[in-house]
C-alpha cells in the first residue's frame, strides 16, 4: 500500500480537487479476477471519499494532494455486469458494464499498432466484431509517421497527457482501429477460456526499446546515461531511423518530449498501471533496435525492460510473451540484423524468468515491407504461447 500511496503523491497534484478515478479505470473494463484490485483517484485534499462495489461499502480520505486508495476484494471471472460507485463531498463518479475475468497490455511498436482495418481478412472480420466478453482500452499518443508536429501535439507531449483513450466494448466501431494482433489473439483466448478478457493497446510505430524502459532503469547503469542526456537525437545508441524521425516531427522544438525518447513511452503509457494486477504482456517490437549491431547491447535493454517493468509494474512474476522478428524479404540495409536480432530475442526470453518467446519467422513474407498484412497467424502463435500447459 505505501508504494501505491508514493506513487499517487506524484500524480494527484496535477488533478487535485476532482473526484476521478486514476487510470486505467472506467466504465466497460474488465477488471482483474481472483485479484485483490488497488482502486484509486482523486478528491479534495482530506475529504472522505466512499466506494460502492459488490453491496459493500470501502472508505478512505483523501491526503493532502488528493489521493486516495482503496483496496477490492478479489472477485472470480463473471459476465455479470457490475458498477462502482464513489462518492465524496456530493460529488458522485460511476463505473458500470464492468467484467472480471483476464487484462493483457499489449505494446510495442507498429506490427503491435497495425489496425485490423488494414489486416488481412479485416474488413470482412470488422463486420462480425461484435464480441460483448472483449473489451477494448486503445491508448493512442502523437503520431511518428513523417510530418512536423504542430503545436497542439507538441503540447500533449507530457507524461500526463500523452496517451489517451477509454474502455469500450468489442464492436465493429470500437475495434477498427484496434491492433489486429492484440484483437485476433484476445478473441482467441476469450474462446478457449471462457471468460472476459480486456486489452490495453499501447504501442507507437517505430519506438525503440529504449523509449519503454523506467527511467530508475536508465540511471542505473552508465552506459545508458548518452541516453538521458539532452543530445539522445544524436546518440549511436539510438537507431539513425529514429533519430533522423523524431528530428522530422519536433522541427525547430528539438528540446520537447518526443515519443521515441528514452523513457518517455514508460513514464506517460506504463507506469500509470502501477500495482494494477495485469494477466500478462505481450510485447511485439525490435525491428528499430534491430538496425544497431550491438547483440550485447539490444539484448541488455529486452533484459531490462522485462525486470524494469516487472519491478515498477510491482508484478516480480509477470508473464511476458516476447514476439520474435518475422521473415522479410528485400535488400534494405536496415533489416541485414535481423537475422542477430532474433537470436537476441530468443537469448533473453530463455535467460528470464516467466518470459516466453513466440517464434513468427516463417509467418513473415517476402516484401521489403516491415508490415506483414496477415495478422491472424501472429495472433494464433501468441495465444498458443499463452495457453501452453507449463512444463
Amino acid at each position: 500500500m505505501r508504494s501505491w500511496m508514493l506513487w499517487l503523491s506524484w500524480i494527484s497534484p496535477l488533478l487535485a480537487g476532482e473526484l476521478q478515478l486514476s487510470p486505467p479505470y472506467g466504465s466497460h473494463m474488465v477488471l482483474p479476477m481472483d485479484r485483490e484490485v488497488p482502486l484509486h483517484g482523486t478528491a479534495d485534499p482530506g475529504k472522505p471519499v466512499a466506494v460502492h462495489f459488490l453491496g459493500r461499502e470501502f472508505l478512505a480520505k483523501a491526503d493532502a494532494n488528493g489521493a486516495w486508495l482503496v483496496v477490492l476484494p478479489a472477485t472470480p471471472a463473471s459476465t455479470a455486469a457490475a458498477a462502482i460507485e464513489v462518492t465524496s463531498e456530493g460529488k458522485r463518479v460511476i463505473c458500470d458494464d464492468l467484467l472480471f475475468g483476464e487484462v493483457w497490455l499489449c505494446s510495442g511498436q507498429s506490427n503491435m499498432d497495425f489496425p485490423l482495418s488494414r489486416s488481412t481478412g479485416g474488413v470482412e472480420e470488422i463486420k462480425s466484431a461484435n464480441v460483448p466478453k472483449l473489451r477494448l482500452l486503445n491508448l493512442t499518443g502523437a503520431p511518428t509517421d513523417a510530418r512536423a508536429y504542430n503545436s497542439a501535439t507538441l503540447a500533449r507531449l507530457t507524461v500526463k497527457d500523452h496517451f489517451t483513450g477509454s474502455w469500450q466494448p468489442c464492436t465493429p466501431t470500437a475495434v477498427t482501429g484496434f491492433s489486429a494482433v492484440a484483437y485476433h489473439t484476445g478473441k482467441l483466448l476469450q474462446a478457449s477460456k471462457g471468460v472476459p478478457i480486456g486489452l490495453i493497446e499501447n504501442a507507437i510505430g517505430g519506438s525503440g526499446t529504449e523509449a519503454w524502459l523506467p527511467m530508475e532503469t536508465l540511471q542505473s547503469r552508465p552506459d545508458y546515461r548518452p541516453l538521458l542526456s539532452e543530445t539522445w537525437l544524436d546518440s549511436d545508441r539510438v537507431s539513425p531511423w529514429a533519430r533522423g524521425r523524431a528530428k522530422q516531427n519536433l522541427g525547430r522544438h528539438l528540446d520537447a518530449n518526443h515519443p521515441f525518447k528514452p523513457g518517455f513511452l514508460f513514464e506517460s503509457g506504463v507506469r500509470p498501471l502501477a500495482g494494477f494486477p495485469l494477466t500478462g504482456v505481450i510485447w511485439y517490437q525490435g525491428e528499430t533496435n534491430a538496425e544497431i549491431h550491438d547483440d550485447a547491447w539490444n539484448g541488455q535493454l529486452i533484459r531490462d525492460l522485462v525486470t524494469g517493468w516487472r519491478a515498477s509494474l510491482q508484478q516480480r512474476s509477470l508473464p511476458f510473451h516476447l514476439v520474435q522478428l518475422p521473415r522479410i524479404g528485400g535488400s534494405d540495409p536496415l533489416r541485414k540484423f535481423w537475422p542477430e536480432y532474433r537470436e537476441v530475442q530468443a537469448r533473453a526470453a530463455k535467460a528470464l524468468p516467466d518470459t516466453h518467446l513466440v517464434v513468427t519467422q516463417d509467418l513473415g513474407w517476402d516484401s521489403p515491407d516491415v508490415h506483414p498484412p496477415d495478422k491472424l497467424p501472429v495472433a494464433k502463435r501468441i495465444a498458443e504461447s499463452i495457453l501452453k500447459k507449463p512444463d
